[in-house]
């Protein structure tokens, strides 16, 4: 570990306040209004003599970017996650879900997880590279993005396209990693190499209508139900791409002959009757399934318009996820051969799935770094089922890793109700990146 005299229980405190403000500006998507809290973010970094800059992709739309520059001999690190959240239920909420209030030892609101405790805990880190004047080799960038939970169109994508001088990095550090799991009494944290990509889907029904006390065969409300039982109980073919390989690989060689056996079948011949076979828990179980195999799962229902009235349409929403090297016309092409010719397939939105190289310099880092920081666990590398901003930097490396070792139940309080992080993971989370950045932007600071 690096020599520094830190107080991280001054940090944590700091970090832990900063979440608070943050959690505080109510930035639900639609409509985001992200503006604010880039403001207050500019506010803080300007304070401590790093440049940042509010840019607007639309009215309200702000995405913030900072910038702590190197020698130049490396390309740049980007520090990235995103400041709107998903919309709340209050009446099922114990606390206020945008009052950020600090209880039990956890910070409690909307985004608190996913992902303004990541922006908290980057923050941190971009606080501490500057006071301690971090020799940098690589420039070190602080982006929070706009419009994540949306798809991005005027956040990280947009940046993309209209101010990638900004942002653009060899690597990148994201959210959607660092869960510890126990397995045969060993600690694994995941480290996101890659995301499946996004093929949204709509099936539209079609038949007679009539009166509806007079029942018909072939509705158009039959075709759409045979429909969604069908792709809510097929499986699709078992793909082991090689972020899985990696993970399953790693996995047998830390937990012992008898698993490592297990997995040379399943690298032989996948099947999902093999994965289900491993040593593993209900949600790693349910969590393998959707690493390795595409997925189509009915979520939303139109149709009809009277209670006596049989519809001829019934229109259905498909959120439809497909492994990297996976192409999203041939996967429409696959559910309509499942649901038949009298419901019509339409793609509605497309995205390739993407892998970052398990093996670079920057996972080696993170490994390195957690080996000392928790010894005996290990990383290993994963892929997300659902998508994050890094399907926007197709140019970077992007690395999904917020490690929670204490907590890593709070991952799954992402988008539910009572969303709330406690304190020691922020204070960990942001220990864990600090090393990690000063390791591999400032390898030389290490000797002081």
């Amino acid at each position: 570990m690096t020599e520094w005299a830190i107080d991280w229980a001054s940090v944590r405190d700091e970090v832990t306040r900063h979440l608070q403000a943050l959690i505080r500006f109510e930035t639900v998507n639609p409509p985001g209004n992200e503006t604010p809290l880039a403001e207050y973010l500019a506010t803080v970094l300007e304070r401590e003599g790093i440049p940042a800059e509010v840019i607007e992709s639309a009215p309200g739309r702000g995405n913030l970017v900072a910038r702590i520059r190197g020698n130049g001999r490396a390309r740049p690190l980007l520090l990235m996650a995103h400041s709107d959240v998903v919309s709340v239920e209050r009446e099922k909420w114990t606390r206020d879900p945008f009052g950020g209030e600090l209880v039990n030892g956890c910070v409690w609101g909307r985004g608190a997880v996913d992902t303004k405790g990541l922006v908290a805990c980057e923050l941190g880190v971009m606080l501490l590279a500057r006071r301690l004047e971090l020799p940098l080799e690589r420039d070190l960038i602080f982006a929070v993005f706009a419009d994540e939970e949306a798809g991005g169109q005027f956040g990280a994508c947009w940046m993309w396209q209209h101010r990638r001088e900004l942002i653009d990095a060899e690597y990148a550090i994201n959210e959607g990693g660092g869960m510890a799991l126990e397995l045969g009494g060993r600690r694994f944290y995941l480290c996101q190499t890659g995301e499946k990509g996004a093929a949204r889907l709509r099936l539209t029904a079609r038949g007679e209508p009539g009166h509806a006390s007079m029942p018909i065969p072939n509705t158009a409300m039959q075709h759409a139900a045979r429909a969604i039982l069908t792709l809510s109980t097929h499986t699709f073919p078992t793909v082991l791409t090689p972020t899985v390989i990696r993970l399953l690989r790693e996995l047998g060689e830390a937990l012992g002959k008898p698993v490592r056996e297990q997995i040379a079948a399943v690298l032989a011949d996948p099947t999902w009757e093999r994965l289900a076979a491993l040593p593993l828990g209900p949600a790693e179980r349910r969590l393998l399934y959707a690493m390795t195999r595409n997925t189509a799962v009915p979520t939303i229902v139109h149709g009809g318009h009277r209670i006596n009235v049989i519809p001829s349409e019934v229109v259905v929403e498909v959120d439809g996820r497909i492994l990297p090297g996976q192409d999203p016309e041939v996967f429409a092409a696959e559910v309509q051969r499942l649901v038949g010719p009298n419901v019509e397939v339409e793609l509605t939105s497309r995205g390739r799935g993407l892998e970052a190289e398990p093996d670079s310099p920057l996972f080696r880092t993170i490994c390195e770094t957690m080996a000392e920081l928790d010894p005996g666990a290990r990383v290993v590398p994963y892929l997300v089922p659902g998508g994050t901003d890094a399907k926007c930097l197709p140019g970077i490396k992007v690395y999904g890793f917020m490690p929670m070792r204490d907590h890593p139940e709070e991952f799954d309080l992402a988008h539910a109700h009572d969303e709330r992080i406690s304190v020691s993971t922020l204070e960990f989370a942001t220990r864990a990146l600090f090393e990690i950045v000063t390791r591999f932007c400032a390898p030389q600071a290490r000797s002081r």
